[in-house]
């Protein structure tokens, strides 16, 4: 998209609009990915000293494989935790874009955020970011004059 002159890189606009329209494609796939991982079977290797099965029975019965559970206890309460994150860790945003960028897109598809369309292939993310950003670039256009 860069080379092709569809996304440029160093607008705040096209970034924003690049994570709404592709960060939940790609976060449903490595979700898809993490489960086929985590439920897939490993097989026993000749020559090789490692265990086989299922990942997420292997993790959660550990015993079941020849070894133990190595989880302890927090020394702390899960309240600590709590005010923690809320200090120091960056939110993830809900849309794959930021917060404040929302508004803009409820103004620009005339619509409210929970009716804001969620792409479901590449081809629909891509053709929501080209109608997108042909919208906002026309505003940046309009505000210049």
């Amino acid at each position: 998209m860069v080379d092709s002159g569809l996304l440029r890189i160093d607008d705040p606009v096209h970034l924003e609009c690049l994570g709404f329209c592709f960060i939940p494609l790609i976060q449903r796939d490595l979700n898809h990915f993490a489960h086929l991982w985590n439920s897939h079977r490993i097989r026993q290797q000749r020559h090789v000293e490692a265990q086989n099965g299922i990942p997420i029975v292997m993790y959660y019965q550990p015993e079941a494989y020849g070894t133990r559970d190595f989880s302890f206890r927090l020394p702390c309460e899960l309240e600590t935790l709590d005010r923690i994150q809320e200090r120091y860790f960056v939110k993830k945003p809900q849309f794959g874009c930021k917060d404040d960028f929302i508004p803009v897109l409820e103004h620009v598809c005339e619509m409210q955020r929970e009716q804001l369309p969620i792409p479901e292939s590449i081809e629909s993310a891509t053709s929501l970011f080209l109608a997108l950003t042909e919208i906002l670039d026309g505003y940046k256009l309009h505000m210049q004059k």
